[in-house]
């Protein structure tokens, strides 16, 4: 049988054969548009932008950034990472108007942050800890990276230290977050460098105990120093005072109006110190009976007996030295 199609014959085989296969093509582009959605946006989003990149523990990361105003009342997740560690959502919120986000997240370890732009409905991941209503975005288009460092925090307990020469004072205090085996340094400082005198490792609870052993009599500043690692930035916390004292012999004078060695005149106020060899304005501390005094060097002497110093007037009445005796001194 022939049909006449537009003033043409063509054979009814044909004719029913170009009907199911146009009808098939027609089918098929409708189950594909059915069965593929429209993505939401294949945009990738900007890196955003940390306030601080170095943080204190338990301070806030500030982190801000802005996506094209057609996001508008979109959610996005901010993902972190520890160092070694992989993606976990940590929280989320709703692009404003003009295209701009903010999160405020606090974190306990180094590592780094990306936006993640998540379908709508999206499952939150296998073995993620999120906060509630987090959702995950593995798949989701993701920004760069950017890394935060987040600082370890010592608690160290802030007291003078003072030991006669020879003995040992030890240092004490937290290295927080607690984890075992940290390693902290004791530092002592003068004139403004500093050098090691003791070390440790953080138990379990996060506690250290440094032994700083003296030598010699003096007057250091000490701090106690963690240098970072794989979780923390490194930090530092003073740790007071360290004096070391020696027992030496005293006397005092008065000679009011005299001049002394150093420079000016021995007046009744006057602190100060007379000492043999010390330069001139050399601190120091001197103890005697539960008072303590720090002067300077101004003046020479005594050259009577043992003594190693004469103090004025003024020095003397601060101490309630009267007298020849001993005393404990820094130098």
């Amino acid at each position: 049988m022939r049909l006449r199609t537009a003033g043409r014959i063509v054979p009814r085989r044909a004719a029913i054969g170009a009907l199911a296969f146009g009808t098939t093509l027609s089918v098929t582009a409708l189950a594909f548009a059915q069965a593929t959605p429209a993505p939401e946006s294949s945009a990738v989003p900007r890196p955003p932008v940390v306030q601080d990149a170095t943080l204190r523990l338990g301070q806030r990361a500030d982190v801000r950034g802005h996506l094209a105003a057609s996001e508008a009342g979109r959610r996005i997740a901010l993902q972190y990472a520890a160092r070694g560690a992989r993606w976990r959502p940590v929280a989320q919120t709703t692009v404003e108007q003009d295209g701009r986000y903010r999160f405020k997240v606090r974190l306990k370890r180094s590592g780094a942050l990306r936006i993640a732009l998540p379908s709508e409905g999206a499952p939150v991941t296998s073995g993620a800890t999120a906060a509630p209503g987090v959702v995950a975005a593995e798949a989701a288009p993701v920004s760069a990276r950017r890394r935060i460092a987040v600082a370890g925090r010592l608690v160290v307990r802030h007291r003078g230290h003072d030991v006669q020469a020879g003995e040992a004072v030890h240092v004490r205090g937290t290295l927080l977050p607690r984890t075992r085996g940290r390693r902290v340094v004791v530092e002592a400082g003068s004139h403004g460098r500093w050098h090691v005198v003791a070390r440790s490792r953080t138990r379990a609870n996060g506690h250290f105990d440094a032994r700083v052993a003296t030598h010699s009599p003096g007057s250091q500043r000490l701090r106690v120093r963690f240098a970072g690692d794989r979780r923390n930035a490194g930090t530092r916390r003073g740790a007071g005072t360290l004096q070391a004292f020696r027992a030496s012999l005293a006397s005092w004078y008065g000679l009011y109006g005299g001049a002394l060695a150093c420079g000016g005149t021995l007046g009744y106020d006057t602190q100060g110190v007379a000492n043999k060899y010390l330069p001139c304005g050399t601190k120091v501390t001197l103890r005697y009976r539960g008072r303590e005094v720090t002067v300077p060097v101004i003046d020479r002497g005594p050259y009577v007996g043992g003594r190693e110093w004469d103090l004025t007037g003024a020095t003397a009445r601060t101490l309630g030295f009267d007298g020849v005796g001993v005393v404990w001194s820094t130098r």
